[in-house]
Order: structure tokens, then C-alpha cells, then sequence
């Protein structure tokens, strides 16, 4: 139901957008900011709560000085690693978004095996495609100020030469691994039926939409929502931890981040262009996103062995 109520929200923007709508890059960028601002940060804001509930299951030691200072530095050295490696780093970074978009929207497959990461990863990787690939100009615009040196741009303009194969590849590997999926592993009594028309109407959405308000749509809109949705029924499973604490720490936390943000934005607005500001917060976003992913699996993890 609530995955049904999300989907008809983008529904609506396509037909809105059918309607003649234009979506101005100052409003798709509002948009996203305040999306962000709003779920995208605070999804992430978490984490604490989870590692500490992540080591109670395993019957570990928590330690909040080693969890900050694993943290951050994942944060500092993909962050540095992204800064005179943008190309390499990015790639890097949609490798392990893939993955992990895949994991929160089909947490109830079994990825322990093969097969299921494999289901999990083209997931991803068809999303991203869909998102990314499609909307060749507004990319073009976002890639001509990351740094890339001229073979990594040989190698992009190749990506988009080929990307309704690209595109088309990534679906049928989709479809092809949940057929594998079912037919090696025969289980079926954990899976959510409604996953596949789902999947369907979230790439006609994506298809349908310009990048950044698809991005918009699937991070802040689509994933955001649902793992902040998973990880309260996640915590409020442990009786100490209360919606009070949760929303105390995610307040807190989200306040941090987004105060650096705004300052970033703020200073980069009188010197960056529109699309320079995109790029950098996107990286922005991969480097606060990297040390989350790994907590987020490790919850994952715990939730399908609980099933």
C-alpha cells in the first residue's frame, strides 16, 4: 500500500508533465533541495541508532568513539579519493548506489547467495540507467564540469552512443535474474508478488521524467521514504528505543549536515553556474552516502536472517 501511494505520486507528475507543465531547472532544482533537505539527509541521519542496534543483534561491543572515527574517515577518504579521482570515484559510487538501491527496495529477497545479489545489482543498474542515460543533454551538462580528463569523456560519449542498448541490456538482465532467482533458489514465501509491475511503472516514471526531477523522484521521493519507513520498524523492534529518540537523533544529525550544505551552497551560488552546483552536492551526497550504505546492508542483513 504505501509503495502504491508513492507510485502514484509519480503518476502524477507525468501527468502533469503530459499537460504541457514545464519543469524549469530552477524548480527541479527546489525541488530537490528540499526534498534532500527533507528525507534524502535525514534517511541517512540514523546511522548511529542503527550500528548501535546492528551490534546488539550480533552480540557485539559498541564503541561511539570507533563508530565516529570509521565514519568519517570512510567520508574522508572517498572524499579525497573523488576529488582527484572523479571519474574512477563516481563509477565506484554507482556500483555500490546500485547495490544498494536494489538491497532497500527488495529486502525481503534472500542476497546472501549469488542469485540474489546479482537480482539486487541489475535492479539498481536499470534504475540508474533509466534515470541517467536518458537524459543525454542534461548529463552532458553535469559531466563537462567534473574534471574529466579526455578518455574518460571518450569513454562517456561511447556510453551514450550505445545507451538504448545499455538501457535495454540492463532490463532484460533484471528480468533475466528474477527468472533465475525463482527457478535456483525456489523461494517465494518472503517475496512481495507486486514487486514486478511496480518495477514497471517506477522505469516508465523515470523514462518519462527529466534527470534531475527523476532523481528527485527515486531518491528523495521513492528511497528516501522507504528506508526511513524500514529502518523505524527496524529500531522500534528494540522496546528501549522510542519514536522520540529516533526523530532526537535524526533532527540532530540532519542539522549538521544540512548546515554544511547550506554553506556550501551558499559560498558555491556567486561563483559556481546551476549546473556546477548540481555536480558538486551530488558528490556531496557520495560522499555522506558511502559509510551509509555499509550500515544500512549490515541491517539489512540482520533483517532477512530474522525472517
Amino acid at each position: 500500500m504505501f509503495r502504491s501511494i508513492l507510485i502514484i505520486l509519480g503518476i502524477s507528475l507525468l501527468v502533469i508533465q503530459q499537460f504541457g507543465v514545464f519543469f524549469s531547472d530552477s524548480f527541479q532544482f527546489s525541488l530537490f533541495i528540499i526534498g534532500i533537505v527533507l528525507l534524502g539527509i535525514p534517511h541517512g541521519a540514523a546511522d548511529l541508532l542503527v550500528a548501535i542496534q546492528n551490534e546488539q543483534k550480533q552480540s557485539s561491543s559498541f564503541s561511539r568513539l570507533k563508530f565516529f572515527r570509521v565514519y568519517l574517515g570512510k567520508m574522508l577518504v572517498f572524499g579525497i579519493f573523488l576529488y582527484f579521482f572523479p571519474f574512477i570515484g563516481m563509477s565506484l559510487f554507482l556500483i555500490f548506489a546500485a547495490y544498494h538501491f536494489g538491497e532497500t527496495d527488495l529486502y525481503f529477497f534472500k542476497t546472501n547467495k549469488f542469485w540474489g545479489k546479482l537480482l539486487v545489482v541489475s535492479y539498481g543498474f536499470a534504475i540508474l540507467a533509466v534515470i541517467l542515460l536518458h537524459n543525454v543533454e542534461e548529463l552532458r551538462q553535469i559531466v563537462s564540469i567534473a574534471g574529466l580528463n579526455e578518455n574518460n569523456l571518450v569513454f562517456f560519449e561511447n556510453l551514450i552512443k550505445y545507451k538504448v542498448a545499455i538501457i535495454s541490456i540492463s532490463l532484460v538482465t533484471f528480468f533475466c535474474s528474477v527468472f533465475l532467482y525463482f527457478t535456483i533458489t525456489k523461494e517465494r514465501d518472503t517475496v512481495d508478488d507486486h514487486f514486478l509491475w511496480q518495477f514497471g511503472i517506477l522505469i516508465i516514471i523515470l523514462f518519462n521524467l527529466p534527470l534531475l526531477l527523476g532523481f528527485t523522484f527515486y531518491f528523495v521521493i521513492w528511497h528516501s521514504t522507504l528506508s526511513i519507513r524500514n529502518i523505524f520498524s527496524y529500531l522500534v523492534a528494540n522496546k528501549k528505543v522510542t519514536y522520540f529518540i529516533i526523530f532526537k537523533q535524526i533532527a540532530f544529525y540532519s542539522f549538521l549536515a544540512i548546515s554544511g550544505i547550506a554553506i556550501f551552497i551558499f559560498g558555491s551560488y556567486f561563483v559556481f553556474s546551476f549546473q556546477s552546483v548540481i555536480m558538486y552536492i551530488l558528490f556531496g551526497l557520495a560522499v555522506l552516502t558511502a559509510p551509509h550504505m555499509n550500515i544500512m546492508h549490515e541491517m539489512y542483513g540482520i533483517l532477512r536472517k530474522k525472517n
